[in-house]
């Protein structure tokens, strides 16, 4: 009994250490290669699948370090290097394993012959010239086998941008020679035929065919290109006349090499109703009611109504747009509105009957605009009528890549706008603006946020010039610290009257926190001035920042640094960066 008690527990002992003994965890360690090289010696490792796991199979774990000298040679093989130096040991510490791989990668097998060549209709083309001629593969290079396929790719997305949809390699390959240490590179490709546009058909839809053949940047005959059909459809949709849109070549219908194109349209609802509440620290307290006609008749008209009332301003406008020959870039419109406004410095009633043009001109949207105008207006008691035909020309321009959520971009507005005596107007003046505004990330969390603004006007006498058409500064997308128009001349009751200079400037910066959640500091500076009198005001403040998903939500506390008021003043604001 006592023999057979000492068995079982040395049997317990012994199992025991052999838990103790296979119990421990594997690292590996590589060294003398870049983070790329290891990654990949790391994606052909057997071994890496150890890797943080207990060790329980020691023959295993041999049997998978031994094999990892082939796989490490085989994982440096695409980039160019055939004669690396691997060192392999396999270390115990306590418990614990650690497989370690010393490389000295070598020199990159040069390449030595390069056979690039086009044949089919392609082998004239300049696109393929150019592409040849400037390889990413080059004589005397290092193999980067990477390279090899990346040039392939080229060759196949430039000949399905040109048209030729038939394209193949009719021989592709590299050849590794250890002997003389040398790589021979062989890329031919048969284009095939040019493939051209044919008829242009489109699905049954709500627009005439005449009208949406506007919006066409090709015409039969030339290349199809994969960049215009894709403008096709782009441009189709931003229209705002449809939901969904297809472009697609009917190859099963071509005739030799020209190919009809189909484009398959989904119309949206033909109306559009908008409601909205919101509060903002220069009107107060809002609301907002729109409708919009997304089309009127065959040829793309559009009717828009908005109504906004708001403890401070309240306005009505409509606009008849009508596109013009190139829809996505040109439209005409007529306009007709009223603006009551009701705040602290400005008590206006304007009525507007007006006229424009916006064409797209490069990055730049152009507009030209003629405004009928009669103003009532009233500062401390003194109440005043005005009329004016005013003719207007500017230019506005915004660049980022995510509208809602910028983290690099900028935009920039300027306008040019007047009147004349002699044209249906109580006084000549010259108006000129321009505003900007920039976003920099300095890295993931911060950014910088500048801003600017200013204008001039040129007149003889001031009064005469509108209250709406008159320079202010203070608010939220102003001067924070100070109310909403509160800053700029003032009359002899103290009332403020505005100015025909304004410059103002903004400098922010925001942290993000979260994804959602930020903080921000800022400090702004400007005001409404005449001649060269400028007496800037300045405000500094910080806030939070809520990233929504329609846009920046902005709550910031400024103290104005002039003046007898030094308190606290809070603004809230909602909308894109830019």
């Amino acid at each position: 009994m006592l023999k057979r008690s000492a068995l079982l527990t040395l049997v317990f002992l012994l199992a025991g250490v052999s838990i103790n003994l296979t119990a421990g965890t594997l690292a590996i360690e590589i060294e003398g290669v870049t983070k790329e090289q290891e990654q990949n010696i790391r994606n052909f490792l057997s071994l890496q699948k150890l890797e943080g796991h207990e060790i329980t199979n020691r023959s295993r774990l041999r049997y998978l370090h031994k094999a990892a000298d082939k796989e490490i040679r085989t994982a440096l093989q695409p980039f160019g290097l055939y004669r690396p130096k691997v060192l392999l040991s396999l270390l115990q510490d306590g418990q614990d394993w650690i497989a370690k791989y010393e490389i000295v990668p070598g020199d990159a097998i040069p390449i030595m012959k390069l056979d690039l060549k086009i044949v089919g209709e392609a082998r004239d083309d300049t696109a393929f010239l150019q592409l040849l001629n400037n390889p990413r593969l080059r004589l005397g290079a290092d193999l980067l086998h990477s390279d090899y396929e990346h040039q392939k790719q080229l060759l196949l997305s430039l000949a399905a941008e040109r048209g030729y949809y038939k394209a193949t390699f009719i021989q592709h390959l590299v050849e590794v020679d250890l002997t003389l240490y040398q790589a021979s590179i062989v890329l031919h490709m048969d284009s095939g035929p040019r493939f051209v546009v044919g008829e242009v058909i489109f699905a049954p839809s709500v627009l005439a065919n005449d009208f949406l053949m506007r919006y066409v940047p090709f015409e039969s005959g030339d290349p199809i290109q994969n960049s215009k059909l894709i403008a096709l459809q782009s441009s189709l949709i931003d229209g705002d006349y449809f939901q969904q849109v297809e472009v697609q070549p009917l190859w099963d219908q071509a005739d030799d090499a020209t190919v009809p194109i189909f484009v398959d349209l989904d119309a949206k609802k033909r109306t559009r109703y908008q409601a909205g509440l919101g509060y903002g620290t220069n009107t107060g307290a809002r609301t907002r009611l729109g409708v919009t006609w997304r089309w009127l008749n065959p040829q793309g008209h559009k009717l828009n109504s908005q109504i906004m009332a708001s403890e401070a301003l309240s306005e009505w406008s409509a606009e008849y747009a009508i596109p013009g020959t190139k829809p996505q870039e040109d439209l005409y419109t007529g306009t007709v509105g009223v603006r009551d406004e009701n705040s602290d410095s400005v008590n206006a009633l304007r009525h507007t009957l007006g006229i424009a043009s916006r064409q797209q001109v490069g990055r730049w949207q152009r507009i030209l605009a003629l405004n009928y105008q009669q103003e009532t207006f009233t500062f401390s008691t003194t109440e005043q009528d005005s009329e004016f035909l005013i003719p207007q020309i500017s230019f506005n321009t915004v660049s980022a890549t995510d509208h809602l959520n910028v983290k690099n971009g900028y935009r920039l507005s300027l306008q040019l706008l007047g009147a004349n005596q002699a044209l249906l107007a109580d006084e000549s003046f010259i108006q000129a603006r321009v505003s900007g505004k920039a976003v920099y990330s300095i890295n993931d969390k911060l950014r910088v946020l500048g801003r600017v603004e200013g204008g001039i006007t040129f007149i003889d006498n001031f009064n005469a010039l509108p209250a709406t058409q008159r320079f202010y500064a203070g608010g939220d997308n102003s001067v924070r610290g100070y109310d909403f128009q509160s800053l700029g001349l003032q009359d002899q009751s103290g009332a403020v009257i505005g100015g025909p200079q304004l410059v103002v400037g903004s400098v922010e910066l925001d942290y993000r926190l979260t994804k959602n959640w930020g903080i921000a500091a800022f400090i702004d500076s400007g005001n409404a001035f005449e001649d060269t009198e400028l007496d800037l005001h300045t405000g500094i403040g910080a806030g939070v920042r809520w990233f929504s998903p329609i846009g920046p939500v902005r709550i910031d506390l400024a103290w104005p640094q002039d003046g007898d008021d030094r308190g606290a003043h809070l603004h809230f604001s909602l909308g894109a960066d830019l």
